[in-house]
């Protein structure tokens, strides 16, 4: 088996207004990166983040049609996929990441435990951590925006034994440090790679930063899109080189978690 994956990065533009938009979107990714093991989307790929009417109109149960596509592409493509979309289950309305095998089966689905602010709670309802998920020869473990500014949620994705964070997006302005501090941070201090797939564009409430990027265990910048729009791009990421790294900065084993409290 592969210790490695190539990783594509869709970062996609307005908001889409119909299930039909956000798939062309999916399949022009898929056409766009033909050597890609894994296509990331950003947090609420399938209606777009923001407008609440559109995020209702759009939002989707597991069992649906449109998930049903989604799956079948990947099966089609032999791809797999991670996207957001607004999950509707149990009465109410989740904020989820949705990460698909190429076979087309559904390996793991993450409900955003931290909710951005107003516009998130009155939306949706927290979820529980996300799996972690065998995928090739990694571990992949799924954040979704907000959740990334929280060093917890990261490290017990990496305690479980996640080597790769999976992170989609919807930040907006001003918050640039987010792609260009936090998301290096989060891979230096856990040894992993970080995969964050963010928005770009304007609704008529945000207006994306785009800065998608892939980074390395070292905090290396290995991919990465301007906020100018559209774009995608991929990069290969590898166990191995998350083994080397740990190799010589073992901040797992060096942590003090007799000494700290977190509760």
């Amino acid at each position: 088996m592969s210790d490695s994956l190539r990783i594509a990065i869709a970062q996609n533009g307005t908001p889409p207004e119909s299930h039909d938009e956000a798939l062309a979107l999916l399949e022009h990714a898929v056409a766009g990166a033909p050597e890609a093991d894994l296509i990331v989307l950003p947090e609420l790929a399938l209606c777009g983040y923001g407008e609440a009417a559109r995020v209702h109109r759009l939002a989707v149960a597991q069992d649906s049609p449109v998930i049903a596509q989604v799956r079948d592409l990947a099966r089609r493509a032999a791809k797999g996929f991670v996207l957001g979309h607004a999950e509707a289950a149990d009465g109410v309305l989740y904020n989820a990441a949705l990460a698909i095998g190429p076979d087309g089966d559904i390996r793991g689905n993450y409900r955003k435990v931290n909710l951005w602010g107003s516009y998130e709670r009155g939306l949706f309802t927290p979820g529980m951590p996300s799996p972690v998920m065998a995928w090739g020869g990694l571990k992949l473990g799924l954040l979704i925006c907000y959740d990334l500014e929280f060093a917890e949620a990261a490290r017990d994705l990496v305690l479980r034994g996640a080597d790769t964070l999976v992170v989609i997006s919807a930040t907006s302005r001003p918050y640039s440090v987010v792609p260009e501090m936090l998301v290096p941070a989060r891979g230096y201090e856990n040894g992993c790679h970080v995969v964050y797939a963010n928005a770009v564009g304007r609704d008529a409430a945000f207006n994306f930063i785009g800065m998608s990027r892939i980074t390395a265990p070292d905090g290396s910048v290995l991919a990465a899109a301007t906020s100018e729009g559209p774009a995608l791009i991929a990069a290969e990421v590898k166990r191995s080189t998350v083994e080397e790294w740990r190799a010589g900065h073992d901040y797992l084993a060096d942590r003090r978690p007799d000494l700290y409290r977190l509760g």
